[in-house]
């Protein structure tokens, strides 16, 4: 099935074409590769749920939403351009875990050599961008490598340069790699399990705001 993105504002690709800009939700499917046999790994699915709902706001605000996590799991991923904050949310608090959305949370180590294998989701060919990284160390853990895919449809853009001091897990850096692509499909491997995120559905200009769940009232929690 092929989407046609509508809206009144475009940018221009590398190549001269003009998109529209994407405002809306898209659905993923999460799936959890499990490389070693331990109960750890097997909790993963629990912490991740089964699919995750990416909401592109009209100010540029950007929402993950965690569904099928058990309690201890994740809830919501929210980032407020404004005032360039991430907000967190699990399950098993009401609370918000709030930090600097220009904190880099993961550095890139290297580029990694991408395979000539074609990739495609939902009718759409995918370009990639992979890189092996690092987390950054933390009280319970040193800061563990990682490899991380990014595969993209050129036709699908944000704005980039709302972004432009978006740290967190690395977006501003994909989406400079990628001219402001947004994922279709996202690997991150930790050597012990993957978690990969693949589109099943793009709604244009249908928005999953969580506003009981992110308002001022709620109380917060500074990293």
């Amino acid at each position: 099935m092929i989407f046609t993105i509508t809206g009144c504002k475009s940018v221009t690709t590398a190549s001269g074409e003009k998109v529209p800009l994407f405002k809306g939700t898209i659905i993923y499917d999460v799936e959890i590769v499990n490389q070693v046999d331990t109960s750890f790994v097997k909790n993963k699915k629990a912490l991740f749920g089964t699919e995750m709902y990416l909401t592109v706001f009209r100010n540029g605000d950007i929402q993950r939403k965690y569904n099928g996590a058990s309690i201890n799991g994740y809830d919501l991923y929210y980032i407020n351009i404004e005032e360039n904050k991430v907000l967190e949310k699990y399950n098993n608090s009401d609370s918000l875990y709030v930090h600097s959305a220009s904190e880099q949370n993961v550095k890139k180590v290297n580029n990694l050599k991408v395979n000539d294998d074609k990739v495609t989701v939902l009718d759409r060919e995918l370009k990639s961008v992979a890189i092996a990284a690092q987390n950054a160390p933390s009280i319970n853990s040193k800061g563990d490598y990682v490899t991380i895919k990014y595969w993209y449809d050129d036709a699908l853009k944000i704005h980039k340069s709302k972004y432009g001091k978006v740290n967190d897990d690395l977006l501003n850096y994909f989406l400079n790699e990628s001219d402001g692509s947004l994922y279709l499909k996202y690997e991150i491997d930790y050597f012990t399990y993957k978690v990969i995120y693949t589109a099943i559905e793009i709604l244009p200009n249908k928005f999953e705001k969580e506003k009981e769940k992110i308002n001022e009232t709620v109380p917060q929690v500074e990293d």
